[in-house]
């Protein structure tokens, strides 16, 4: 319902955005990747604010979506969120809980809660139950796996993360044990021993080989193992928690709660990984970060898109308890650093999402998301055949 004063969505504008990386090829070792993609979602309301958000994934996949549920939303009430994207996902159930369609509610639910923050003044921390903290403790997501697998190649890239003055790293595995160690040693080399190490595999494995990976790892001290089988492979899950590795984390190939629900029921996880532009934005992830809490695990969410879901994830992690560590010690809440060769990660924002002194991250202090959208900028690099321009 909408009622005098209440503002509702008059316009939602898209930016597709892709950026070719021919002369810097990387990826995990399931695949190497020779471009970044990303669609921006702008969503105005009748009070004349505009929220942005971010969807995951292929552009020209997300925009059809995009189109059917912008359109959906023209003249809705911009304070309903939750109703929004479960009705969708309940109307739709034969496309399942996963998917572009849900990377594009994702993207549309950070612009309603962007916009909404806005209208009060405040950060969207500020509506998630409350701003606990400024910065954040972030490890850089480097190591990645180029084509010619060189170990001095990958030295360079950590070395230049730890200069960056992080004190955590995340690496590519999943290349067999052998190759496996070589690169978490390199990792273990470059940060020293009180530096943390984590490696991900990127489900690139079995079960039974990725416990054998991961033994080789054992006096290396990895922080975490992630993704070591795909996230379909419960048994598999299971079978390596039982194993008694490191503690395993998993999550970013997940969407809704109800993906979440029976991995984190099942102990299948011990760190929880929701990514914010595909998980279902802010609201799902709401979702997902009380279902770890329930289960007492750790919320560690996965971040690998533009400044826009840089600046999301952190406005999510500035409100995330203290608990059951508590603000004196226990683990770090840590924020995933993406850095990778990516164009449209600091192009898209006026001022981007810089490291801080220390190896943290600044968590944005403005009203929404706290960043400002270069829109000269994305309406420079959009991909005109895939953008969606509504107004009501």
């Amino acid at each position: 319902m909408s009622g005098p004063g209440r503002p509702v969505v008059t316009g939602v504008e898209t930016f597709p955005l892709e950026a070719l990386l021919p002369d810097d090829v990387y990826g995990t070792a399931k695949a190497l990747g020779d471009r970044r993609v990303a669609t921006l979602v702008k969503v105005t309301t009748s009070d004349g604010v505009a929220g942005w958000g971010e969807a995951f994934g292929p552009p020209r996949r997300v925009a059809p979506f995009l189109a059917e549920y912008g359109a959906a939303l023209l003249g809705a009430p911009a304070d309903i969120t939750e109703q929004h994207i479960l009705q969708h996902l309940s109307a739709g159930y034969h496309h399942t809980t996963g998917g572009p369609h849900v990377a594009a509610l994702s993207g549309l639910d950070i612009a309603l809660w962007d916009a909404r923050a806005r209208t009060f003044g405040v950060p969207v921390g500020a509506l998630l139950g409350g701003r606990l903290r400024d910065s954040v403790a972030a490890y850089a997501s480097s190591g990645y796996v180029t084509p010619g697998r060189d170990l001095g190649e990958l030295r360079a890239m950590l070395a230049g993360t730890a200069a960056e003055g992080f004190r955590a790293v995340k690496i590519k595995i999943g290349l067999g044990p052998a190759e496996d160690r070589a690169r978490t040693r390199v990792a273990r080399e470059v940060f020293g021993d009180d530096g943390l190490v984590l490696v991900d595999y990127n489900s690139a494995t079995t079960a039974a080989s990725a416990r054998r990976s991961a033994a080789r790892l054992a006096d290396l001290d990895p922080y975490w193992i992630e993704e070591p089988v795909p996230p379909h492979d419960h048994d598999g899950y299971r079978a390596l928690r039982a194993a008694g590795l490191p503690p395993v984390a998993g999550g970013e190939a997940l969407y809704t709660r109800y993906g979440f629900r029976d991995p984190i029921a099942h102990g299948l996880l011990d760190i929880v990984q929701p990514d914010l532009a595909k998980c279902g934005g802010f609201t799902e992830a709401q979702a997902i970060r009380a279902l770890a809490a329930a289960w007492n695990l750790r919320l560690s969410p996965h971040c690998w898109g533009t400044g826009l879901a840089q600046a999301a994830t952190l406005q999510l992690l500035s409100a995330v308890p203290d608990v059951p560590h508590g603000p004196a010690g226990g683990e770090p809440l840590l924020f995933e650093f993406d850095r990778g060769t990516n164009p449209l990660r600091e192009g898209v924002l006026a001022d981007p999402v810089r490291p801080a002194p220390g190896g943290r991250a600044p968590i944005p202090e403005g009203p929404g998301l706290g960043v400002t959208v270069d829109e000269e900028w994305v309406r420079a690099h959009r991909l005109p055949d895939h953008t969606v321009e509504l107004r009501a």
